[in-house]
């Protein structure tokens, strides 16, 4: 049992001393193609800065994924049959339904869920309102294969007096590719 002991710890000191040994060796070869790393990063953030914007009823591509907003309206109530319903929570507010498509033009098959888009006014941002129907009307984890497409209801819970805002849509759930939708 000692012996065992003895060579478990031996091990797992080895194993660490390994670990950093690999990470001193990466670094030194970060380092010599930072300048270069540095370059494309530049021009990397600046195509991410420019994001793509596009109208109502337009199509967006962003990445393998083809968003279009169908139509946008205003509620105070969303029934879903004869017993549930959905107000918003808060005083002064209203809800914003956003009728979208999304089209997968990859190869992969995709998820989508209502947490991918985001309404902007100005430097403020609304996160959408997850409701739990029996209808298909609305994202919630959606799967996409390719050549297909999704229509479904984003919804919002808005400021009552709010108009203008700008719908974000990404790819996933890290948003490495977004675009910009107006709903004028």
């Amino acid at each position: 049992m000692k012996k065992f002991f003895k060579l478990g710890c031996l091990g797992f000191i080895a194993l660490i001393v390994l670990v950093i040994v690999i990470g001193y060796m990466g670094s030194d070869k970060d380092s010599s193609s930072n300048t270069t790393a540095n370059s494309t990063e530049k021009k990397e953030s600046s195509k991410k800065e420019e994001k793509k914007l596009a109208k109502k009823g337009e199509e967006l591509q962003v990445g393998d994924v083809v968003f279009k907003v169908n139509k946008v309206n205003t509620t105070k109530k969303i029934k879903d049959g004869d017993f549930l319903s959905y107000e918003p929570d808060s005083d002064g507010s209203i809800f914003l339904v956003v009728n979208v498509t999304v089209k997968n033009a990859g190869k992969k098959m995709i998820t989508t869920d209502s947490s991918f888009f985001q309404l902007l006014k100005d430097e403020v941002s609304y996160n959408p309102s997850t409701l739990l129907t029996t209808s298909g009307d609305y994202f919630l984890y959606e799967g996409i294969n390719p050549g297909l497409a999704k229509t479904g209801n984003i919804v919002f819970e808005i400021p009552e007096d709010m108009t203008g805002f700008i719908l974000n849509v990404q790819t996933g759930i890290w948003g490495t590719e977004q675009g910009q939708i107006e709903l004028k």
